[in-house]
């Protein structure tokens, strides 16, 4: 579904924190404002079969059902549990580190996840960022 709503909160926390002001962040590290956020190289996270990391950043989080925004169709869905996205497949592989630039997110706004088609994977929040550097290896850092 469309939402127009969805999309002008997220072109006005781009607009505040972001280096430039359209849906596309490659990766979320470059920030006009001093907040939370650290990026992934989420291919080599998928390649290394260590999915369940990321399913623990979330669950550590407890953030169960969020919402999500696809960027090249403007489409905005809600209620889908993370877990499930996680390890989606599609083809030869899976969905989650393939789509488009997707924003995903819940009805609390205090975190934000990208995935850019480019294979990185950034937060943004207090609590999600401190679980993806504790729970992450080192490795998995994209900048």
């Amino acid at each position: 579904m469309k939402n127009s709503v969805v999309k002008e909160k997220l072109l006005a926390f781009l607009s505040e924190y972001a280096s430039g002001n359209d849906l596309y962040w490659y990766p979320l590290t470059v920030l006009k404002k001093d907040i939370p956020v650290v990026a992934y190289d989420i291919d080599a996270i998928y390649r290394s079969g260590e999915i369940a990391l990321l399913q623990r950043v979330f669950e550590v989080c407890q953030i169960d059902v969020v919402m999500t925004f696809q960027t090249d169709s403007m489409e905005y869905f809600e209620d889908d549990r993370i877990s499930d996205l996680l390890f989606e497949k599609i083809g030869d592989g899976y969905d989650f580190p393939w789509t488009v630039e997707t924003f995903y997110f819940d009805h609390t706004e205090k975190w934000l996840a990208y995935v850019s088609h480019e294979g990185t994977l950034s937060f943004t929040g207090e609590e999600i960022v401190r679980a993806a550097k504790e729970i992450l290896p080192e490795q998995y850092y994209y900048c």
